[in-house]
């Protein structure tokens, strides 16, 4: 039996636009438009996990003014619950742009972009957070 897995992400948001990251085909959910994020690490909160996710991922420093707006459940085939995310959510006043180049992770992405509500690419596998998405982009 696998281990339960909880995890964090982040969605910075700019005006009425998010930051999404397309996965790299070899990662967890290839060729998906998602946010950064990843596994919460032993005495780390779910939104320090978040922060440093999205540092490694992005090399974006986001603070930790967070507000949690979402948690996704994840679910075996035969229905058991297998992990959680969380995700939160970062305004900023400045559109920070992603540097993958110099991101410790950045090779998990292929490209990451600023998306309005309606640009945002619908794809069943990321189906509950497109909900979140929505729900902070409106």
């Amino acid at each position: 039996m696998k281990k339960f897995r909880k995890s964090a992400g982040g969605i910075l948001k700019h005006g009425d636009e998010g930051l999404l990251c397309k996965r790299g085909s070899k990662e967890t959910l290839p060729n998906i438009w998602s946010i950064p994020g990843g596994g919460i690490e032993n005495g780390e909160s779910p939104g320090q996990a978040a922060i440093r996710e999205f540092k490694e991922e992005t090399d974006i420093e986001i603070n930790t003014d967070l507000d949690l707006v979402g948690i996704i459940d994840n679910f075996n085939d035969d229905g058991t619950k297998r992990g959680m995310m969380f995700v939160f959510l970062q305004n900023t006043k400045d559109k920070k742009e992603p540097d993958l180049n110099k991101a410790t992770h950045g090779h998990e992405h292929t490209s990451c972009k600023y998306f309005k509500l309606d640009d945002i690419p619908k794809q069943k596998e990321v189906e509950q957070l497109y909900d979140i998405i929505k729900k902070v982009l409106n």
